[in-house]
């Protein structure tokens, strides 16, 4: 692997900048896609949103805990993977400009959505009490909670995916769906299956050189790495996310748009798991800072403040966006300043 700290800053930035496009390129398609996948199936767009977007958005954070844990910074892959999920649920206030006068949530009719949202919040919460007690290490070396989040996991998204699972609860008012009837694509769905794979592979391509330009500007200026994982690593990593879902509300796909950030941040925090077995120290819930609570407690209150406007859906907007997308904006400003005040 080339050494990319031996490389000038400006140099750094260039290749920041191509991760970054080539990123934005792909997710754009891979949106079409996944929404021409999800017409051809039948299968919705929430499930599709976690099924496929979600895991493969989450290419980049799965590339870059592997690279940071193998390479003995099991701290820095927590802190990217958790500040990554807090700045992916800023991308759906983000994508929430492109929807014009209305709020991106009142457009979303399913439930599921909202349960996606809770299995995050869920397994967030499992995260930040490892963190506070510690974790337990179990036999093999595996601590006690990235285990149990895995599973909990499982368990969840096999619950999530069943009908029965939303067949309950029905909001008194439906939402209103600008449903745009979209053009098939003149393809086979062979052809289809190789393009969003190819996109994919574009996404993980992309991820992985804006990740390593991003590595290379933290040996190169000397910032902690703690702090380039929250911040730059975080927003490299989350780059996917953000263009696939504006590229699915421009489609005005919006459960589409949210299922794909809701379903990647699963992905991301069973990602500890993945850390805590690459990882031959002691568990990693325990070799982590205040700051990665911090960031899981944020990632969290973002999250709530989406499944409120979800559940909510008064359709109040300014700005061209709802409010709440105006509060996940304000929160997450103050949460980054709080962390970023009381870093060492």
């Amino acid at each position: 692997m080339p050494n990319f700290a031996a490389l000038s800053l400006p140099v750094l930035a260039v290749l920041f900048a191509a991760g970054a496009g080539l990123v934005w390129y792909a997710g754009t398609r891979l949106a079409a896609y996944a929404d021409e996948v999800s017409q051809r199936t039948g299968i919705g767009q929430a499930v599709i949103g976690v099924l496929l977007l979600g895991a493969v958005t989450s290419l980049p954070e799965i590339s870059t805990t592997t690279v940071a844990t193998l390479s003995g910074n099991p701290a820095m892959a927590i802190n990217n993977m958790l500040g990554g999920i807090a700045l992916q649920v800023v991308a759906i206030a983000l994508a929430d400009l492109f929807v014009g006068q209305k709020a991106l949530t009142s457009m979303v009719p399913s439930t599921r959505t909202m349960l996606n949202a809770l299995v995050s919040i869920v397994l967030l919460v499992l995260a930040a009490i490892g963190v506070m007690i510690g974790d337990w290490t179990l036999p093999g070396g595996i601590g006690f909670f990235p285990l149990l989040i895995g599973v909990v996991f499982v368990l969840c998204l096999r619950q999530t995916s069943r009908e029965g699972a939303i067949g309950g609860w029905v909001p008194a008012d439906e939402a209103e769906v600008a449903g745009d009837e979209i053009e098939s694509m003149a393809m086979s769905s062979a052809r289809l299956a190789g393009l969003a794979t190819l996109m994919g592979t574009i996404i993980l391509g992309g991820g992985t050189l804006v990740t390593l330009a991003a590595e290379g500007i933290a040996e190169s200026t000397g910032a902690s790495t703690g702090l380039i994982g929250l911040t730059l690593l975080a927003a490299a990593t989350s780059l996917p996310e953000l263009s696939t879902a504006i590229a699915a509300v421009r489609l005005r796909r919006a459960e589409l748009a949210i299922g794909d950030i809701l379903g990647g941040n699963m992905f991301d925090v069973v990602l500890i798991l993945l850390i805590d077995v690459l990882d031959d120290g002691e568990p990693v819930l325990r070799q982590v800072e205040a700051s990665s609570l911090t960031a899981a407690l944020l990632a969290i209150l973002l999250t709530t403040l989406i499944l409120i406007g979800l559940v909510e859906r008064r359709d109040q907007y300014a700005f061209r966006m709802g409010y709440d997308s105006i509060a996940v904006l304000l929160v997450y400003s103050a949460g980054i300043a709080a962390i970023l005040t009381g870093f060492p």
